[in-house]
């Protein structure tokens, strides 16, 4: 009995302190690589919106072509 009670003096928790200092850090790493990802995503955004632009062009070009067309006769 003597050896189970000695064993269980060994198997303590952590502290508060401990567990608030693990979870600040991850925190701190969350906050750093939110901030990594946000800059490698502007220039995807910019890159996605000038497609958008080119297309959004194109199909307006392309529509009065055919107005033009259409108001000739054809």
């Amino acid at each position: 009995m003597r050896k189970i009670c000695k064993h269980s003096r060994n198997l303590r928790g952590f502290t508060l302190v401990e567990m608030l200092l693990v979870v600040g850090i991850v925190i701190i790493l969350a906050g750093a690589v939110a901030l990594g990802v946000g800059d490698m995503l502007d220039p995807a955004h910019q890159a996605q919106a000038r497609v958008r632009q080119q297309k959004t062009a194109q199909s307006v070009s392309i529509s009065a072509s055919e107005l033009h067309l259409k108001n000739l006769g054809f």
